[in-house]
Formats: C-alpha cells, structure tokens, sequence
C-alpha cells in the first residue's frame, strides 16, 4: 500500500521491480497518496513534545564516558519534565554517568513511544546539555518529577542529586519507516502535548474491540473511495484525526484518517468519529 509521508524517505526504499500493478490499482494508489498528502495531522513538534510527554519516564541517557575516554557510555534512566518539557533526573553518586555528567555535561536522551515494539514505532532523541539543579529549584523539580514517577521514594536518599538538560541543542525524531526528521528546540519548548494523547488507549481499544468494521467503512469511505479493505486497526488518535492500520490487497501500511475539525476533548472524539460513522454507513 502506498501512502504519502511529509518527509523524503531517509533510506530503506524496496529495490527491484515487484509484481506488476494494474492500471485500478495504480489508480486507487495514486488516490490514497493525494489523500494522504492533505490529510490533516499534527506539526512534528507537537508530535515530539506529545510522545515525550505520554512515554513510560524512562529512557537511553548517553554520557561521554570518563572511564573509557572517546566511547559513549549508554544508561537506561527515569526521568520526568518540567514545564517546558526539559527531561529532570534523580541520579545516584554511584552511577557511571552521574560521574560521566561531573566531567562533561554533553548528553542525550533516547525515548521511545509509550506502545514502542519495534522500528516501525515512534522515538526521539534530545541532546545537550545536563547539569545539576540549583538548591533552590529542587523542590519544584522533585514535585515535577514523581508526577511521571510517583512511588520514586528513593530520589530522597542522601546519595541522589537532581540533574536536568537545561539546554536542549538538537531533537531527533523517528516516526516510522523512511519518517524523520529534526525539531528546533525552540519549537520542542514553545509547543504543547496533543490533549487527546492521555486517553487514546481507551478510545483505540474501544474500537478496535467493538467497531472494527465501522473503522474499515470510515476509510473506504474517506480514503479508498470505496475500494475495500481487508481490515483497519487504529493505532493512534489525535486532536486532529486518526492513524490506522490498513490491510488491503496483500499490503498494509498506516493511513492518515483526518476529522472533520479538530477535537480537543473527549466528547469532541467521540462526536467526531460518530459523525464519520454515520457518513461512511451505507444508505438504508
């Protein structure tokens, strides 16, 4: 299946010829492409800053290693965030890359998104610069950070000192597939979460349960122009649409399914995707 990205693929493009597509599907392609290239969906900032905020709290922090000089030294860490979405850090005095940070600052922070399983699934890397939190700012730093870890008892252990990349130099994301892409950090720092991102699960196991076929409708509808699918799996719900996951002819490949206008609350999703339903629904 193909589908339109927002960004020139980046490598892993198919080599050699495949089966031969007839002249309808190299038309319903060429619709599906149009459609994609349109379809409404939220500025990669606002992707970054939104899977950052909903992830596990934990990640890769990459240190310059001072006990082997010129290799990085990789640690899987929690962390939290505060306002402005710069990661906070409760480290251990006994940890390499609390000592690593002691001697250079220079870092990244590898998080992957929340439902991560393989390479098809989103990641962003932040880099620069971490340092120790002023004595003064400790406490609303701690108060930000049990807000992603709230059962963190041991960040009040004498040997744990607050740290926090107080200066964010580059931002890397990886969507998917040939999707990726840099983010300034001043638009990482000016942007909020998408609002929807806290209760998508719910929304997607709802449907994918119990309405899988009104999805399949909904993207034949917008989408295919009624061509059929084989099936359609929601695997992502924003303020500004859906991504599904479409089977078709032998393919599959994630689709942008964008609402009518934009959702910013629960009820909104709902009254969005129940107007799309009723549309798709073939005439009585």
């Amino acid at each position: 299946m193909s589908t339109a990205k927002e960004e020139q693929p980046t490598g892993h493009q198919p080599r050699g010829g495949g089966p031969q597509r007839t002249p309808e599907q190299e038309a319903l392609s060429a619709r599906i492409q149009e459609h994609q290239r349109s379809a409404a969906r939220l500025t990669k900032a606002e992707e970054v800053k939104t899977l950052v905020a909903y992830s596990t709290g934990f990640g890769v922090l990459s240190t310059n290693s001072k006990k082997l000089e010129g290799y990085p030294n990789g640690s899987v860490v929690g962390f939290g965030l505060d306002d402005a979405g710069r990661p906070l850090f409760a480290f251990s005095t006994m940890s390499a890359h609390t000592s690593d940070l002691g001697a250079d600052g220079r870092a990244s922070m590898t998080i992957m998104a929340a439902n991560f399983k393989g390479a098809s699934d989103g990641r962003v890397t932040l880099i620069g610069d971490v340092g120790r939190v002023p004595e003064d700012e400790i406490e609303a730093v701690r108060t930000s950070y049990k807000v992603k870890h709230p059962n963190a008892f041991w960040v009040d252990f004498g040997d744990f000192s607050w740290f926090r990349m107080d200066t964010i130099k580059a931002i890397r994301f990886v969507g998917g597939f040939a999707m990726a892409g840099d983010i300034t950090s001043e638009d990482y720092l000016a942007t909020k979460p998408d609002p929807i991102a806290g209760f998508a699960e719910p929304i997607m196991t709802h449907m994918n349960s119990d309405h899988s076929d009104s999805t399949a409708a909904m993207v034949e509808h917008y989408i295919t122009g009624g061509a059929k699918v084989d099936s359609a799996t929601l695997v992502g719900v924003d303020r500004k649409g859906m991504n599904v996951l479409v089977a078709m002819g032998g393919e599959s490949g994630k689709l942008r399914l964008p609402f009518p206008s934009p959702a910013d609350d629960r009820k909104a999703v709902k009254d969005r995707i129940v107007e799309m339903t009723r549309a798709a629904a073939p005439p009585s």
